[in-house]
């Protein structure tokens, strides 16, 4: 059995302020990764592993329904598509696995990631006619303009959209078993050129869990390791 540590700072008018720590039992939770503690009136703030695989956090992290705003934001990417005569076309996706979320390297292994602040989440969807961005500020459509099978664990997309409007890119699945791959973008004509990791949505348990729990208010992320994209790029399978 774990402990979970939750500190907080309340603030006395006679003394100043006072730190409080009190630790809780806790089930199915292996040890407190890190704990972040900054507020005058009072916060709490746990990160942690859950290695429970029936979670509630992954339910929290892998939803695709829209929520109360979402439809605003997808209709306007919608409406920006239509303003550019820039028509949906439907066509099956070329690859099986329609839904990623975003993936972690934490001290060499990789973590799907409950944040403290769901602005810093990110995750991909596709159907038969858009590719979803679902972002900081809602769900955004683009139009798939190509899609290519390069090989079995490589697959490209030509897209644009309201946000990105020349955009390639190129999914690596570097362990198809787990379903992790590692997502090659180039925008604007090779402006930007960078790389993520991301996990398929139906394999996301059977990844482990790092969980920023904050009871009040909104926290600082945990800090993640930067991957090595050109020898994980070596490993696909």
């Amino acid at each position: 059995m774990a402990f979970l540590l939750f500190s907080y700072q309340q603030f006395n008018p006679l003394n100043g302020l006072i730190l409080i720590s009190l630790t809780f039992p806790v089930f199915g939770q292996t040890d407190t990764v890190f704990i972040e503690k900054d507020s005058l009136y009072g916060t709490a703030q746990s990160i942690f592993f859950d290695n429970n695989p029936d979670s509630k956090f992954y339910d929290k992290i892998n939803y695709w329904s829209f929520l109360t705003f979402d439809n605003e934001s997808y209709k306007y990417s919608i409406d920006f598509l239509k303003e550019y005569k820039l028509t949906l076309t439907k066509e099956t996706p070329i690859i099986p696995q329609t839904k990623w979320v975003t993936l972690k390297q934490y001290k060499g292994a990789f973590y799907v990631y409950k944040p403290s602040d769901f602005l810093f989440h990110y995750r991909i969807s596709i159907n038969d006619t858009t590719f979803i961005d679902w972002m900081d500020e809602g769900p955004e459509a683009n139009k798939i303009i190509t899609q290519k099978k390069i090989d079995k664990n490589t697959f490209e997309f030509q897209l644009t959209g309201v946000t990105k409007k020349d955009r390639k890119l190129t999914i690596h699945i570097i362990d198809s078993k787990k379903g992790i791959a590692v997502f090659e973008e180039v925008n604007d004509n090779e402006y930007e050129h960078y790389y993520y990791l991301m996990i398929a949505s139906e394999k996301i348990r059977t990844a482990p869990l790092i969980v920023n729990n904050s009871i009040f208010q909104k926290q600082f992320e945990l800090e993640f390791d930067k991957p090595n994209y050109s020898e994980l790029l070596k490993r696909k399978n």
